[in-house]
């Protein structure tokens, strides 16, 4: 497979055009911005190695220890991690799962600290906000955002797929 270099040098390279074609066929410069540095994020942070030790999940830092369970769960280089549209479903599903997780976490333990009457319901405020700001966001926004982790996942399970190829043509000849 190729190495962290070779897919960071790729998802770089991908930047420019995927930033001119989203902007050609939208006609919107935020759109077109949306999908770029999702890609990116994708490409650096959110791309199929996750289920391994490797570049993107040291690039995690101390957030890392949220992959630790996707570790144990997905095999490497399973349908679940490299899989063309499955690999970036499983991922964008495990993290909003453990963001939740983590936030609620966190509300939890601020209203325990601070010992505030009625904390359960200030929780749930909280939640509803993030609920109405979630729905408020217009469907084209998620639409690319989906758009752009799924290309910067895609090219990294297709840079693999070719490299094996050629790694078995080579062998042939």
């Amino acid at each position: 497979m190729p190495r962290a270099r070779t897919h960071d040098a790729i998802t770089l390279a991908l930047a420019p055009p995927t930033f001119l074609l989203t902007h050609a066929l939208t006609g919107s410069r935020d759109l077109a911005w949306l999908v770029t540095l999702a890609t990116l994020f994708s490409g650096f942070l959110f791309n199929p190695d996750l289920d391994i030790r490797s570049k993107p999940y040291a690039r995690w830092g101390p957030l890392r220890v949220l992959w630790w369970p996707y570790q144990v769960l997905v095999r490497h280089r399973s349908r679940l991690s490299h899989g063309l549209l499955l690999g970036t479903f499983v991922r964008t599903v495990y993290l909003s799962i453990m963001l939740a997780l983590l936030g609620a976490t966190g509300i939890v333990l601020w209203h325990a600290l601070h010992e505030q009457p009625g904390a359960s319901e200030s929780a749930r405020q909280a939640f509803d906000l993030l609920k109405r700001w979630l729905l408020s966001v217009e469907r084209r926004y998620w639409l690319a955002l989906w758009f752009g982790l799924w290309w910067g996942s895609a090219a990294h399970t297709l840079a693999d797929w070719l490299w094996s190829l050629w790694t078995q043509t080579k062998r042939l000849l």
